[in-house]
């Protein structure tokens, strides 16, 4: 099998952080805190400016947050009144 060093290999907990912020991000995405593009844009500035400085494990971290965090699933949105509906006893 090749070895392929250009890919580098995150530990488990490299990967946990990771998703957790691509989570963390997504929610916020959702109810509006923060804009869907703003996140990929923020993503992939910072991965350009860790490849010009030959930081090749930042700028593949950079890489798989922009990857991963995309664009929010609105579907999945859970509102404060839905909240509230589903709380109340019926009447």
């Amino acid at each position: 099998m090749a070895d392929d060093s250009s890919i580098p290999a995150f530990t488990g907990a490299e990967l946990a952080l990771a998703d957790t912020v691509i989570l963390l991000m997504k929610v916020m995405s959702m109810h509006d805190i923060i804009e869907s593009t703003a996140i990929l844009t923020v993503f992939a500035d910072l991965e350009r400016r860790y490849r010009e400085h030959n930081l090749q494990g930042a700028a593949a971290m950079a890489e798989y947050l922009r990857r991963h965090a995309g664009v929010a699933d609105r579907e999945t949105l859970v509102t404060p009144q839905r909240l509230l509906d589903d709380t109340r006893d019926p009447v």
